[in-house]
């Protein structure tokens, strides 16, 4: 078991039956069930459960708890029977009543269908009951995969999480109704073979990648990124100014001469210059989209991808541009190696395939152009074609602010520009403008762009 796995449901099911194989069903729900009650006795010891059981295997891990807590602590069990009746109702609440604390055992991973109007109310007198309530794997009612209620949720305070997290753990709106998250360990194990290879995105790992420098460095080894930019010349320049204050040494934005006057009060330290083919030489990253409008020469966008030979950041316009030509879009980004798209939620619906499932659609849009997909939100989930997928869960929403897509840009090319590998890159850069978002002064951009170095100097002097 890694606690940074995230199991979809198929993925728990064969996990769970490579164990079931060996030893027994039977098993695997006493060794759940021990384990939820030794948390629950150090957690709660002096409070009063009620447990709240269905009939599948989840309600099956609390009857086990039940029976392991014993007398150690005083619970009971209510059983939910499949249909509607009015006693079973006034007995659950009477119930509530009498406990201290809810332990919502009624669905687990599995729940794959709507809830029914007697489940929904069930769920309805948990919620309302104002007691304190705890979810057993996942809030009852919520789709594992896509975080997406199946009609209502549970909304608890908190979740123990059996085995391995789970992608509702960490997804939008899902995420909002586990409340605080435990990961109880279970002899369980992931598939080499299971794909996507899901990961929650911890900051220890990606951190310890970070560019590091010698004295003898000059600005032109720290790396030249290059940003076309457009109309809305505030875009264009907070990439520019924010690759340099992660680190990269020079920071160019190329306009059409009719952009040029929307320029005049750039950062000294940004070159500011009309385009010409010339300028795209010896550049290490490009970034084009921020900025550009919605009106931009599409062929010449696909003419500066096809002819950079560096990195590329393609974002905003740059992709909703192809709104209308989606497959010449994917044939376009097919042809480049290393290159990193970074739609929001409107842009990705645009240029691929959208459900429900947000870790899926970027999985398979990553597949499809055989290249990173940064597909962002609170719950940002990024894909590499390799297979291996990260959820983010560490943003505050204060990233909900003009200018964070393209500061986060902006700290992806100032990475990669210093050589660092594109995958770790934006792993890191996320991380970052996670680190950024949760300084409480931080509200807009701008302040985001201020405290770039102290978040630097805090991530190098720990580690």
């Amino acid at each position: 078991m890694s606690k940074n796995r995230i199991l979809t449901i198929e993925q728990i099911k064969e996990s769970e039956n490579q164990f079931i194989c060996k030893n027994s069903e039977e098993q695997l729900l006493n060794i759940a069930g021990e384990k939820i009650a030794f948390f629950l006795l150090n957690k709660f010891k002096r409070k009063t459960l009620l447990f709240v059981c269905g009939k599948g295997n989840n309600g099956q891990d609390g009857v086990k708890a039940s029976i392991f807590l014993g007398e150690k602590i005083k619970n009971k069990v209510f059983l939910v029977p499949k249909n509607y009746s009015k006693k079973n109702l006034n007995t659950l609440q009477s119930n509530i009543k009498s406990h201290e604390i809810i332990v919502d055992c009624l669905f687990g991973t599995g729940l794959n269908r709507p809830l029914s109007k007697f489940h929904q109310k069930i769920i309805e007198i948990i919620n309302k009951s104002k007691k304190k309530i705890i979810s057993i794997d996942i809030p009852s009612g919520l789709n594992s995969d896509t975080g997406q209620p199946l009609g209502s949720s549970v909304i608890a305070h908190m979740t123990i999480c059996m085995g391995f997290y789970k992608p509702a753990h960490f997804l939008i709106p899902s995420k909002n109704n586990c409340g605080e998250k435990f990961l109880l360990k279970l002899p369980l194990k992931s598939s080499i073979k299971m794909f996507p290879k899901i990961h929650l995105l911890k900051n220890e790992k990606v951190y310890k990648s970070l560019p590091k420098h010698n004295n003898s460095i000059n600005k032109y080894d720290k790396g030249h990124v290059v940003v076309i930019g457009g109309v809305m010349s505030g875009a264009a320049r907070i990439v520019a100014f924010a690759s340099r204050k992660v680190g990269a040494g020079l920071s160019t934005i190329l306009v059409n001469p009719d952009h040029l006057k929307f320029y005049s009060k750039c950062e000294p330290g940004t070159i500011v210059a009309e385009y010409s083919d010339n300028h795209l030489l010896k550049k290490d990253v490009l970034v084009i989209g921020p900025g550009l409008g919605k009106d931009y020469d599409k062929n010449f966008i696909k003419k500066i991808i096809l002819e950079f030979e560096g990195k590329i950041i393609v974002d905003a316009d740059a992709i909703s541009i192809f709104e209308n030509q989606r497959n010449e879009f994917h044939q376009l980004i097919k042809k480049k190696k290393s290159l990193i798209l970074t739609p929001h939620k409107g842009e990705f619906k645009k240029i691929f395939y959208n459900s429900q499932n947000k870790v899926l659609d970027c999985f398979n849009a990553s597949k499809l152009v055989s290249n990173i997909v940064l597909y962002k939100g609170n719950d940002t989930v990024i894909s590499s074609p390799n297979g291996n997928v990260w959820i983010n869960s560490n943003a505050s929403n204060s990233l909900a602010t003009a200018g964070s897509g393209d500061l986060l840009c902006g700290i992806i090319s100032g990475l990669v520009a210093q050589k660092m590998k594109i995958d770790k890159s934006v792993l890191a850069a996320v991380c970052i403008q996670n680190d950024l978002s949760n300084r409480k002064k931080n509200v807009v951009v701008e302040d985001f762009l201020k405290d770039i170095q102290l978040v630097m100097n805090t991530i190098k002097n720990n580690n």
